[in-house]
């Protein structure tokens, strides 16, 4: 794989594997917990929850990557996209 590829892949995942739906409800989650974070405990509070944020979500990306063999395997939550101008040989 070239990196254009993986680049391809990685940008074609980023951008696809959510649905709209999931991706605005996560940021009205964050935002509001980000809110009463730093009405309860100030901004280093928020400061600390949007790292502890950041760092579980790469964790759970490259988990995710490593169990899909870079997303050409479902599983779990994850379904396998097609992405453009891939073959059926890649399923296998």
């Amino acid at each position: 794989m070239t990196l254009k590829d993986f680049y391809n892949r990685e940008k074609h995942v980023a951008l696809n594997a959510q649905p709209r739906n999931f991706r605005i409800a996560k940021w009205i989650v964050i935002v509001l917990v980000a809110g009463v974070v730093y009405a309860w405990k100030g901004l280093a509070a928020v400061g600390i929850f949007l790292l502890v944020c950041a760092a579980l979500g790469t964790s759970l990306h490259f988990f995710l990557r490593w169990k899909t063999d870079a997303w050409t395997k479902s599983w779990g939550p994850y379904k396998r996209i097609r992405l453009d101008g891939e073959s059926l040989e890649a399923e296998t």
